[in-house]
């Protein structure tokens, strides 16, 4: 994640080409960033796509004087100022345009550093504004972190994610697999950090946070032992030792788990000692785990780490009266609806350029009156194949966005593999690993037909060539007022193993007391790194529920083996009444992977 730098240039506070419409003009980039041209405002926007983009600009401002800086997101972003060395920031992980607000005080500067950040997946950035507010004091109405001060921890918060990280560092002594490496979401061999000798490596999380655990996957873990420490630190000068003594099990090639002592940090320290076979530390990946922004003042639309922290709509920032594409950017989709408009006997595609182009259904898709995104589908209707045997509205991913040259099936830039797979797959593929986030609700679901079929739909996977390594379910039944959330992992060629997250996926199961009503908004990630696919789901104001599965012996990770991730609903349901029906409404929407770049 890097700093995306803007300084404005005026007395009046005025940030100069302040949507990008003069692409980079006044402004200083560094890649991976470009402008787009998907936009909140005007025809262009800035995107930020990887680790180490940003843009800078310098703005005179007066001194003592109140300023509200804000700016449109959609995606995931960091947005803040940086005044006399201290900064000031909010930030967001998920969801289509939405205004970030960050107030300061300018004390006895005479200029500041207007920020955006990459916030561990791509977003992007339009309609900066600066407000000056008046004289007086500092409002406090914004998160804030400064270099060596404790202010504003996140010790009250609640429920674990993974934290977004801004960069890893070491001393300089690595052997050319650089720390850089350690958080670019591959678990390749190759893609390790590596230096010998009793050595650190930092992670820099860009503000104050509670660090719960460090989660590592070690370099040859399954083969050799390695011993390290964990330390945390405000201000990257002064440390405290939270996991003293560590040694991996020797026995895991995925990622490994520590709890450390709960700390508010901004700095992670991993310091290894060499490892059971020679004096080497070498780390393939790190996620830090915890919670909170770095004050009570952080936005609510902020959510930590790489998961959704929170399950708030984006609807003030959705605007009702506009086609779903023109609220969220479906550029990489194509859609399936349970209708045969062309005569083929199979439901209909809607492809990349044609839903892009303001494509909407009464039936199936469409905009609901508060600007989030409808997928609605009956149990009659026309079904995408003839092996397929439920219904559904849905979307599938589509990394070639529009470019027909390239085919829909196979390893290749349309499709993503997982990160444990051979090298001359990964070059071929569009990406690799790969987050997908959404912000839903569910509003209907089945309620006639078999007792093992009612209730159910599945609103996020991942498919392969012809299995599924991930269906998310969501199941209320019949005379229950909250409905439960289940995963299946369906191994290449095998059968399928279930895990329960909230209540039960039993057809009989009572009440969930923690599950989720109807209409009510939760949100998910679906995670891949490797050979692990990480489950989470949460909601406002309590612990996030995560499920973790390890896809080592699962057959993936071949050289033939593409994915594509897919969102909507799809109807668990055929034995009942023909108009019955499922329907979710999703307020975000955001997929990723390691080397894509739209």
């Amino acid at each position: 994640m890097a700093l995306l730098s803007a300084v404005v240039l005026s007395a009046t506070a005025s940030i100069e080409n302040p949507s990008f419409e003069s692409d980079w003009e006044n402004w200083a980039d560094t890649d991976p960033s470009a402008i787009s041209g998907v936009a909140y405002a005007g025809s262009k926007s800035a995107k930020l796509s990887g680790s180490g983009a940003k843009m800078e600009q310098q703005v005179a401002v007066s001194s003592s004087t109140n300023y509200r800086l804000s700016a449109y997101v959609d995606g995931a972003g960091i947005l803040g100022a940086i005044v006399a060395g201290g900064t000031h920031q909010v930030q967001t992980n998920s969801g289509a345009w939405k205004k970030l607000e960050v107030e300061f005080n300018s004390g006895n500067a005479q200029s500041v550093t207007v920020f955006g950040a990459y916030n561990g997946a791509e977003g992007r950035f339009d309609s900066f504004a600066l407000e000056n507010l008046g004289g007086g004091s500092s409002s406090g109405g914004s998160s804030s972190s400064s270099s060596g001060s404790s202010s504003g921890g996140g010790g009250s918060c609640t429920g674990n994610s993974n934290l977004a990280i801004v960069s890893a560092n070491d001393d300089g002594s690595n052997d050319g697999h650089g720390p850089g490496n350690t958080i670019d979401g591959s678990l390749a061999d190759e893609s390790r950090w590596s230096s010998s000798g009793v050595k650190w490596i930092t992670l820099d999380l860009g503000a104050l946070r509670t660090v719960k655990g460090v989660n590592i996957a070690w370099y040859k873990g399954d083969q050799r032992s390695s011993f390290f420490s964990i330390d945390t630190s405000l201000n990257n000068s002064n440390w405290t030792t939270v996991f003293a003594s560590g040694q991996s099990s020797g026995n895991n090639a995925d990622f490994e788990s520590y709890d450390v002592t709960d700390t508010t940090a901004r700095y992670v320290r991993i310091t290894g000692s060499g490892n059971s076979a020679n004096a080497w530390n070498s780390i393939l990946e790190v996620d830090v785990v915890g919670c909170g922004g770095s004050g009570s003042g952080s936005s609510s639309s902020s959510s930590s780490g790489g998961s959704s922290g929170n399950s708030s709509s984006s609807g003030g920032d959705l605007n009702p009266s506009l086609p779903p594409s023109s609220n969220f950017d479906l550029g990489d989709w194509y859609l399936s609806v349970p209708s045969d408009n062309d005569g083929s006997g199979t439901a209909d595609s809607i492809k990349e350029d044609e839903l892009n182009s303001g494509y909407q259904n009464s039936s199936y898709f469409y905009t609901a009156p508060d600007g989030g995104m409808v997928f609605r589908c009956p149990i009659a209707g026309y079904k995408t194949s003839t092996n397929t045997s439920y219904t559904r509205t849905e979307l599938r991913e589509m990394l070639r966005r529009g470019d027909t040259s390239i085919g829909t099936q196979g390893v290749n830039k349309n499709n993503w593999v997982f990160g444990s797979a051979p090298a001359s797959a990964r070059d071929a593929a569009g990406g690799v690993d790969g987050v997908l986030r959404a912000t839903l609700a569910v509003n209907h679901v089945t309620t006639t037909g078999d007792s093992s079929q009612v209730g159910r739909v599945i609103v996020g996977q991942i498919h392969a060539n012809d299995d599924e390594p991930l269906r998310l379910y969501y199941r209320k039944l019949p005379g229950n007022s909250k409905g439960s959330v289940y995963v299946a992992h369906e191994p290449k060629g095998g059968s399928d193993t279930w895990y329960d997250m909230i209540g039960s996926r039993s057809s009989s199961a009572s009440n969930p007391a923690d599950g989720i009503a109807l209409n009510e908004k939760f949100s998910y990630e679906i995670k891949v790194v490797g050979h692990t696919l990480t489950v989470t789901i949460s909601r406002a104001g309590k612990a996030d529920v995560t499920q973790m599965v390890n896809m080592s012996n699962s057959g993936y990770d071949t050289s033939d083996q593409y994915h594509y991730f897919k969102a909507g609903v799809y109807n668990q349901n055929n034995t009942g009444s023909g108009s019955d029906y499922v329907q979710a409404t999703f307020y975000a929407l955001e997929n990723s992977h390691t080397g894509y770049a739209d």
